[in-house]
Parts: C-alpha cells; sequence; structure tokens
C-alpha cells in the first residue's frame, strides 16, 4: 500500500482547458445578457403591433398619455391623406435621411459626436423612428441606457414597419402645440383646412414648430412669420428644393404666399385660441376635474410628456436633428 507521501498529487483542471471554459463563458455572457437586456426593456410586441394598429392619445393637466388600440382613432389620418409636399416638409426638417436608413443616421450621430467633443453647439441625433419609439415607450430621461433602449427599438420598428406607415404614426402623434397631438388637429388649429390641403409652406411652418412648438410658435400668436420664423420656414423649403419635392422656379411663388393672411388683426384671437388649448386639445383628450396622483408605466405603451415644459437649457433639444449652422435664434418671446 501506498503511504500518504507517496499519492500522486492532483494536477487540477488542464490549463488549455480552463482557457477555453472562460472564452466560452465569456462569450455566453455577452450573447446571453444582450438578449435578455433586450426581451426586458424593449417592447418589440408592442411595436410590431403598430403595423395594423393605431395610437390614440389622451391629453390632460398639460401632460399627454398614448397608448396602442385596435380601432382607428377619429383624428387619425391615413399617409394618402396628407399633403404629400406638407408632409415631407417635416421629413426634411426634422430627418434628411428617412428614406435611406434603418432607423438610426450614423452620419448624424458622428457630427453630434465631433460637434460635443469639439465644444460647439450641442445638437441631438434621433431619426424620426427614433422619436417615434421614445414618444409612445419611453420617458425624457436624459441616460444612455434610454439611448440604447431607444436606438434598439427603432431597428424593431424598421424591421416591421414600412417607412410610409412610420411617418404615418409619427405624424398622427407628434406635438404641434399645447394639446395638439398629430397633423389632422395642427392643420385645423393653424390654418382651419384639412392635411390634404395643406400647402408646402404651411408644411414648412408646421416643421419649424419641432421640436418645441411652445416656444416656436410666436409667428402664430402675432398673426405673421417673426424673423426667425421666416428664416427657418425659407431653409426648410430651400431643402424641399434639394431633396426634389420641389421646384426651384416654384419657389418665388411660394415664398410670396402669407400662409396667416386669414388672420390679420386677429392677434387677440389666436391668443385665445391658443390658451384654450392649455385646457384641453381639439379632438379626443378632456380636461381633468381632479389630480390623479398615479405613477404612469412608461415602458408599456404610453408616456407621460414632459417636453411642454421649458427646459434649463432652451437653446439645446436631445433629439432634434439641427442642421442650421448659422446658431440658433429663440422664437418664443415674452408678451
Amino acid at each position: 500500500m501506498n503511504s500518504p507521501e507517496n499519492i500522486p498529487a492532483k494536477t487540477g483542471m488542464n490549463p488549455f482547458k480552463k482557457k477555453l471554459l472562460i472564452a466560452v463563458l465569456v462569450i455566453d455572457f455577452f450573447i446571453f445578457v444582450p438578449i435578455v437586456w433586450f426581451f426586458v426593456f424593449v417592447p418589440s410586441g408592442q411595436i410590431k403591433s403598430l403595423e395594423n394598429h393605431f395610437v390614440s392619445y389622451k391629453y390632460e393637466n398639460e401632460q399627454v398619455t398614448y397608448k396602442i388600440v385596435s380601432k382607428k382613432p377619429k383624428n387619425w389620418v391615413s399617409f394618402k391623406d396628407i399633403n404629400y409636399t406638407a408632409a415631407h416638409a417635416i421629413v426634411v426638417s426634422e430627418d434628411w435621411a428617412f428614406y435611406n436608413h434603418s432607423g438610426y443616421d450614423m452620419n448624424q450621430i458622428k457630427d453630434a459626436v465631433s460637434e460635443a467633443t469639439q465644444g460647439g453647439r450641442k445638437r441631438g441625433a434621433s431619426t424620426i423612428s427614433q422619436q417615434l419609439v421614445k414618444n409612445l415607450f419611453f420617458t425624457h430621461q436624459r441616460s444612455l441606457h434610454r439611448k440604447f433602449k431607444e436606438l434598439a427599438a427603432s431597428i424593431v420598428l424598421e424591421r416591421n414597419l414600412t417607412k410610409e406607415r412610420i411617418l404615418e404614426t409619427y405624424l398622427n402623434v407628434v406635438e404641434f402645440a399645447p394639446g395638439v397631438y398629430g397633423i389632422h388637429d395642427a392643420a385645423k388649429f393653424y390654418f382651419g383646412k384639412k392635411p390634404k390641403d395643406l400647402s408646402a409652406k404651411e408644411g414648412a411652418f408646421l416643421a419649424m414648430l419641432l421640436p418645441n412648438p411652445k416656444r416656436n410658435m410666436q409667428s402664430f400668436k402675432q398673426g405673421q412669420l417673426t424673423e426667425y420664423g421666416n428664416k427657418t420656414v425659407n431653409e426648410i423649403l430651400d431643402k424641399m428644393v434639394i431633396s426634389g419635392y420641389l421646384k426651384k422656379e416654384q419657389l418665388p411663388n411660394i415664398r410670396k404666399v402669407d400662409i396667416f393672411k386669414k388672420k390679420k388683426g386677429s392677434k387677440k384671437d389666436n391668443k385665445r385660441k391658443l390658451d384654450s388649448t392649455l385646457l384641453s386639445s381639439l379632438s379626443n383628450s378632456k380636461p381633468s376635474k381632479k389630480r390623479k396622483n398615479r405613477k404612469p408605466n412608461f415602458e408599456v405603451n404610453y408616456r407621460s410628456d414632459k417636453a411642454l415644459q421649458l427646459s434649463d437649457e432652451p437653446e439645446f433639444d436631445e433629439d432634434a436633428i439641427l442642421d442650421d449652422n448659422s446658431g440658433f435664434q429663440e422664437e418664443f418671446k415674452a408678451d
């Protein structure tokens, strides 16, 4: 019998097998964790449902909540019933490369990072798809985690919906004035028209309002385009020529159009009309009789909009694509 001192010591795991096991664990971690994160934080099922569902909204206490519904809301407008040129005034203003990206615009991201690192004017890099999923499913909290969720959700959106359906949904939920959401109510509120009757310049005006209509609607309040409003609308019209939505020879006549002609001398009426929207929206929202302290489920099928409040940094909207390099001139003026 071997004495204890003659028993061979255990050598342990082979070094090669040990390294292989570590490599497998690392690979599993980088595959498994993102998959779990995706299913926990990205509402892919609800995003996919937008292909054949709609979005309703409710506005009360200066907040909006969105909800995905199967029945078409009365103020929902099909894309074919929106003036094509007016709709694309918003496209060229908010997301120039909308038809060429898959949910995110890497060129805009690179430009935004470059400007930030060089100490230039800050700007965001969100596409229309990213803005849409942020509005419907996420909060406005500024964090890297939210941006990752927004990016992943926008990719899911692009893979399951056509560009036309994405744009239709966006135009039906975006904010154009306090309490006025969607292009149906915006066309009615600003111009007394249906979306299909909007002109190119009226579309450019609606585009100018984004992403902060509360601050950018001074032109409407005074019944004529301000210096900032006129400059921005003309820049959007120039972009429409470059992108092929307008012909250059059309521009002189389009620029001459006074989109507020019928509102001359009605500044008080416009202000009164604007003030009324602070209490309720034009269509499917009702003023609340009693405030309720409830915590909304942001990450499921609606969110609470904090965008109606002026930010501490009025010259910076994190999620707007700003192509104007001449500097930001605030539209809003105190009465």
